[in-house]
C-alpha cells in the first residue's frame, strides 16, 4: 500500500530541512569567512541574491521529482482531489520567477538581521531564519506543482540538447560562486599593490580557485537519476541526447590523472592571464579575474558534471522503457 502524500512529506521534511540547514551552512559559512567574518549594510543585496539562488537551486527540479512519485505510484495522492487550487498564472510559479520575487523577500530577512548589533548574532539568525523561510516557499511550490501535475498542466520547457541543460545548471552554480567569493576582493591576499604577476596574488587564486571547484563537486554528488525520470515523462528531455560522450580521451582516464592534468593547466593558465594583464597594465574587477582564472576548473566541472549526468540518465533510460514494458503487459492481461 503506498502511503498517504501527509505521512510521506512529514517523513521526507525531516530530512529536507536538515539538508535545507547543511547547505545554507556550508554556503553562507564560506560567504562569511571571505567577508572576513563580517556582515554591512553593503551585503544585503548579495546575501539576497545568494539565498535566491539556493531556493532556485531546489526548486528548479522539484515538478520533476513528483512526476516520477505521481507515475511510479510511490505517493497516495488522494488528499489533493477536493483540495482548493491556486489561482495564480503558471507564468509566475515558475522557479525562476519565483526567486527573482523572493529577493525582496531575503532582502528583509538580511535587514532584520541588522537589528542586531553583534556579528556573530546577526550571522546566527541568518543560519536561524533564512532556510526556514526557503523551506516555506518550498512547501507552497510543491503543493502547487503537484497539482499542475495532477491537472496535467505543461511544464513548457524543452531542453534542445543535454549540453543545454548541463550548461545551464553550471551557468546558476557559477553565478552562486561569483556572490560567494566577492568579499575577498577587500581581502589584503588578494591585493593587487604588487601588480597581478605576484607570486602570493598567483599562488592564493590557485587556492581559491582549487576550493570553489572541490566544493562544486562535493554538492555534484546528489544524484539525479529520479529527477532525470521525471524530466523524460514530462517529454523535457528528448531521447536524442544518448549521443557519443565528449572527450572521450580525459573521460577513459581516472579521476586523478584528470586532476593533475587540471592542475599543471591551472598553473600555466594563472601565470599566462596574469602576465598579459601585467603586460597590458590593465586594471579588472577581482570578480572578472576570478572568472577568467577559473576558466580551467569551469571546464573541468562542464566535463565532469555532463559525464556524471550523462550517466545517471542512461539509468532514467532504462528505467523509462522498463516502466513502460511493464505497464504494456499489465495492460495485455
Amino acid at each position: 500500500m503506498n502511503p498517504d502524500y501527509l505521512k510521506f512529506i512529514h517523513f521526507q521534511d525531516k530530512r529536507l530541512i536538515v539538508l535545507f540547514y547543511l547547505i545554507l551552512f556550508i554556503v553562507l559559512g564560506f560567504y562569511w569567512k571571505n567577508n572576513n567574518y563580517t556582515l554591512t549594510v553593503n551585503d544585503v543585496w548579495w546575501l539576497s541574491g545568494l539565498f535566491a539562488i539556493m531556493l532556485f537551486n531546489f526548486s528548479y527540479e522539484l515538478k520533476a521529482y513528483w512526476t516520477y512519485n505521481f507515475l511510479f505510484e510511490r505517493v497516495d495522492f488522494d488528499v489533493f482531489l477536493n483540495q482548493k487550487k491556486y489561482s495564480v498564472p503558471a507564468f509566475f510559479l515558475r522557479p525562476i520567477v519565483v526567486s527573482i520575487f523572493s529577493i525582496l523577500i531575503f532582502w528583509i530577512v538580511v535587514q532584520g538581521s541588522f537589528l542586531f548589533s553583534s556579528e556573530y548574532y546577526r550571522i546566527i539568525f541568518l543560519y536561524l531564519i533564512s532556510p526556514f523561510v526557503i523551506y516555506l516557499i518550498f512547501r507552497v511550490l510543491r503543493v502547487v506543482y503537484i497539482q499542475q501535475l495532477l491537472n496535467a498542466v505543461s511544464s513548457h520547457i524543452k531542453y534542445k540538447s543535454f549540453y543545454q541543460y548541463v550548461a545551464y545548471s553550471v551557468f546558476i552554480i557559477v553565478i552562486l560562486n561569483l556572490i560567494s567569493i566577492h568579499p575577498l576582493a577587500l581581502n589584503p591576499d588578494f591585493s593587487l599593490k604588487d601588480g597581478y604577476f605576484s607570486l602570493a596574488l598567483m599562488i592564493a587564486m590557485l587556492i581559491l580557485c582549487s576550493i570553489v571547484l572541490c566544493i562544486n563537486l562535493i554538492f555534484l554528488k546528489i544524484t539525479k537519476r529520479y529527477i532525470f525520470l521525471g524530466r523524460i515523462f514530462l517529454q523535457e528531455l528528448d531521447f536524442s541526447f544518448t549521443k557519443d560522450i565528449p572527450f572521450q580521451i580525459l573521460y577513459k582516464q581516472h579521476f586523478i590523472i584528470r586532476v593533475l592534468i587540471l592542475f599543471m593547466v591551472m598553473c600555466l593558465w594563472t601565470i599566462s592571464i596574469s602576465a598579459i594583464l601585467s603586460l597590458l597594465n590593465w586594471k579588472i574587477y577581482f570578480e572578472a579575474y576570478f572568472l577568467i582564472c577559473f576558466i580551467p576548473c569551469l571546464v573541468f566541472y562542464f566535463l565532469h558534471t555532463y559525464w556524471q549526468w550523462h550517466r545517471e540518465l542512461m539509468m532514467a533510460y532504462d528505467m523509462y522503457f522498463r516502466s513502460r514494458e511493464i505497464t504494456k503487459r499489465r495492460n495485455e492481461q
